[in-house]
């Protein structure tokens, strides 16, 4: 399953914060059934963004589990434009068959 994941930097976001962060990463194995196709930091320092495949959800908690005390995430499952062209053309043509 492809997702989008996109973070920011929480509120209490501070030097020391900042540097417990990066001590944390520096340290971290994303686990089995995860994998990076594109991962991103923002220019501006307050965040970033990821294409990753996962085997399941719980994976994908897994691996943003240990980032939460420092990063609010924002994870959205993604398809591939073909795939997701077909399903709309799909539930449009029965859409429109319903009278």
């Amino acid at each position: 399953m492809l997702s989008g994941v996109t973070w920011t930097a929480r509120d209490e976001w501070s030097e020391a914060q900042q540097t417990r962060a990066l001590q944390v990463f520096s340290n971290w194995q994303p686990p089995d059934g995860f994998e990076f196709k594109a991962f991103y930091v923002t220019a501006d320092g307050s965040g970033g963004m990821a294409i990753v495949e996962v085997t399941s959800p719980a994976v994908l908690l897994e691996a943003t589990a240990p980032f939460t005390p420092f990063f609010a995430y924002t994870q959205l499952a993604l398809v591939e434009v073909p795939e997701a062209v077909a399903i709309f053309q799909r539930v449009i043509a029965w859409r429109d068959s319903v009278s």
